[in-house]
């Protein structure tokens, strides 16, 4: 057991005022008003479960996700920050970030005001387009106004904004997206998340594009609209530190960048996953099963692997070349001519000693890293 270690948490926060028709994760509707404290309770509970492994380590990074953090009701959150602020906070390691995802309909001064309480320093807002038919296409309650009062007051009461973009759906062309771009960077936002729009089989937009109601943008379209996307936010100073995050010097998210270098991380909550450098294990998905199992004083875990030294090769090759840093080129020698091949083709660059992807690689890295390490 790693005891001695640094550590990261997350926290999965389940709850959503609505579904939007393309989220896989594991979140709902919630119709009970006493789930919420319920599900608090648990997630304090599950932490005193790990006291083994945290005891003698400092936390140098807490991120709440979802779901929607910022929808928990008002006894939740109080409840929920008051633990953060008495039972965490004295873990923090010094200049520990915390950071809290947030949708711009249900961010307040009154929410926000006990999430900086409890010591947030971080806030990641789900702007996701500043268009309006395709915020009712992608299924969100926001408007462009409501996009910029929440930009505003986040960059009024927090030094440290992230906001998130999707990129590509079948309505997204580049004049819409500059003009995202446009509204996110007339504020003091220091990190911009851009994702592209993906279709999975399990939500409403999969099962749409299964009956062939509509179709994705074609992979093309979608290719020039990221390589545009990451020329046009390094003209004006964000970095594309990973390929889909960007951001101002200094101002990278230290929490993903742990899930990237392999540090060990804590999952709390319903479908949380867990690292400890070894072996990786996940919460059950279901949030009501998640709780019982925590109320009757088991682990929630639904499963665990041991990563074998192939699996850890290939995970190390595929978070390096997802960031700008790469990879040592000796990881790889044993396939020199296949890196002379991606390199003639403008998907891999040599920097030193160092191999890194190019944006155009970033689009076909699952493909690179599947052959590298075939």
């Amino acid at each position: 057991m790693v005891t001695s270690r640094d550590w990261s948490v997350y926290v999965h926060v389940p709850f959503c005022e609505v579904r939007c028709p393309y989220c896989h994760f594991a979140c709902f509707v919630n119709q009970d008003p006493d789930f919420p404290l319920r599900y608090v309770r648990a997630v304090e509970r599950e932490l005193d479960f790990h006291s083994g492994r945290l005891d003698s380590a400092r936390i140098v990074s807490l991120y709440f996700g979802g779901g929607t953090p910022t929808a928990l009701s008002a006894p939740a959150r109080k409840e929920l920050c008051r633990w953060l602020g008495e039972e965490l906070r004295p873990r923090f390691a010094p200049e520990a970030e915390f950071t809290l995802e947030a949708n711009p309909e249900s961010l307040d001064p009154r929410v926000l005001d006990d999430w900086l309480e409890a010591g947030l320093n971080r806030l990641s807002i789900g702007i996701q387009t500043m268009h309006p038919k395709v915020l009712e296409f992608l299924g969100r309650r926001s408007t462009p106004a409501s996009n910029l009062r929440a930009l505003d007051l986040a960059c009024q009461r927090v030094d440290n904004v992230s906001a998130d973009l999707i990129v590509a759906s079948p309505l997204d062309d580049w004049t819409g997206l500059l003009r995202s771009i446009d509204a996110i960077t007339s504020h003091p936002v220091s990190h911009i998340s851009a994702y592209l729009l993906e279709i999975h089989a399990d939500t409403r937009f999969g099962r749409e594009v299964a009956q062939g109601l509509w179709q994705p943008s074609p992979n093309d379209q979608q290719a020039d609209l990221y390589l545009r996307l990451v020329q046009e936010l390094a003209d004006r100073g964000f970095h594309a530190y990973e390929l889909s995050n960007f951001a101002q010097p200094g101002r990278e998210s230290r929490h993903n960048g742990r899930y990237w270098t392999r540090d060990p991380y804590l999952g709390l909550g319903p479908s949380a996953h867990s690292f400890d450098g070894a072996h990786r294990w996940w919460n059950h998905r279901d949030a009501h099963r998640w709780c019982e199992s925590v109320e009757a004083g088991t682990l929630p875990v639904e499963g665990r692997e041991h990563l074998d030294r192939r699996a850890v090769r290939r995970e190390r090759i595929l978070l390096g070349l997802r960031r700008d840093e790469g990879i040592p080129e000796a990881w790889v020698e044993d396939r020199s001519r296949l890196v002379d091949d991606y390199l003639r083709a403008g998907l891999l660059e040599r920097v030193g000693p160092r191999l890194r992807a190019t944006p155009e690689g970033w689009l076909l890295l699952d493909e690179v890293v599947l052959r590298l390490c075939d």
